[in-house]
C-alpha cells in the first residue's frame, strides 16, 4: 500500500449483511461477507458496521473506502415534481414531511438528501439516520471515506444508460428487500421497495402492475431487468453492474451489493 496510491475498498452495509471488498478499478480482488438472519433493533446498523470496522482494523493500513447503504438503512422515495419546490432545500423539507408520514417519529433524526432527475421530473429522496452517519465516522476513523451512497442510487447511476426508453422495471435485490424503479420514456416514474417475504405469496410482476395502476400510470408492456444474477425475478434480464470477479472471489458472491462500478 502506498500513501500516494492507497488501496481501494468497497463496503456494502445492510441491516442483515456486511460486505468488504478490495477492488482495483472494476476488478474485485478480495471479498468478505457476513449475514445475519434478523436485524437488530433499534439501531440495526451496529452489528454490520462493527463487523466491517473489525475487518478494516486487521488491514493495518490506511485505505480509501466507498460505502453503499442498503434500502433498509437508507430508505428512498420518489417525490413528485412541484413548481414551488425546485431546489434541494425545498425538496428536502417536503421529503422530511413525507418520510415522517411513513416512518413516524423515528424519521425526526434523519438526514434527508434529495437528487433531481431533470426539470419537470420527480426527485429522488433518501433518509439516513444521523446516528448511523456519526457511527460511520467514528468506526472508520483513520480511514478515508470517498463517498456514502444508497445502494439503489449507485446501481441506477451505473445501469440507467443500459435501460431502453420503453417501459421497464429495474430490480435491485438485497437479502431482505428488493428496490424496484419504473423507467419509462427516459425518466423515472415510480419507486417501490418490497420485502422479500412478500414474494412468497405473490409474483413480483403482479405486485408492480398493481402499484403502477394505483399510481395512475398508463398500463404498457413492460420488461424486467435486474442488477444481479438472480434468475427468479420474473425472468428479468440481468444487467452488468460493471464488476469483474477475481480468481479468489466466490462465483456466487453478490457483487451488486457493492453498488455500481465506476
Amino acid at each position: 500500500m502506498s500513501l500516494l496510491f492507497p488501496d481501494q475498498y468497497r463496503i456494502g452495509l445492510g441491516a442483515t449483511y456486511a460486505v468488504l471488498a478490495k477492488v482495483q478499478g472494476r476488478k474485485v480482488l478480495h471479498w468478505q461477507m457476513q449475514s445475519w438472519s434478523d436485524a437488530e433493533l433499534p439501531m440495526p446498523w451496529q452489528r454490520p458496521l462493527s463487523a466491517v470496522a473489525s475487518w478494516l482494523a486487521q488491514l493495518k493500513s490506511r485505505v480509501n473506502v466507498t460505502v453503499a447503504l442498503s434500502a433498509d438503512l437508507a430508505p428512498m422515495q420518489l417525490l413528485p415534481w412541484r413548481e414551488d419546490a425546485t431546489n434541494s432545500e425545498q425538496q428536502a423539507l417536503l421529503a422530511s414531511v413525507h418520510f415522517r408520514a411513513i416512518y413516524g417519529e423515528s424519521a425526526d433524526g434523519w438526514k434527508i438528501i434529495t437528487q433531481p432527475c431533470g426539470y419537470g421530473q420527480p426527485w429522488l429522496a433518501c433518509g439516513v439516520n444521523e446516528l448511523l452517519l456519526s457511527a460511520l465516522r467514528e468506526q472508520f476513523k483513520g480511514t478515508s471515506v470517498a463517498s456514502v451512497m444508497p445502494l439503489p442510487v449507485s446501481l441506477f447511476n451505473t445501469l440507467r444508460t443500459k435501460l431502453p426508453p420503453t417501459a421497464s422495471w429495474l430490480l435491485m435485490p438485497e437479502l431482505e428487500s428488493i428496490t424496484a424503479l419504473y423507467w419509462c420514456g427516459g425518466r423515472l416514474e415510480l419507486l417501490q421497495t418490497l420485502p422479500v417475504n412478500l414474494l412468497r405469496h405473490e409474483a413480483i410482476a403482479d405486485i408492480l402492475l398493481r402499484e403502477t395502476l394505483l399510481a395512475g400510470l398508463k398500463q404498457a408492456p413492460v420488461q424486467f431487468y435486474t442488477a444481479s444474477a438472480r434468475a427468479d425475478l420474473n425472468n428479468a434480464i440481468s444487467l452488468d453492474a460493471g464488476w469483474q470477479r477475481g480468481q479468489d472471489v466466490p462465483s456466487n458472491a453478490p457483487l451488486h451489493l457493492l453498488g455500481g462500478a465506476v
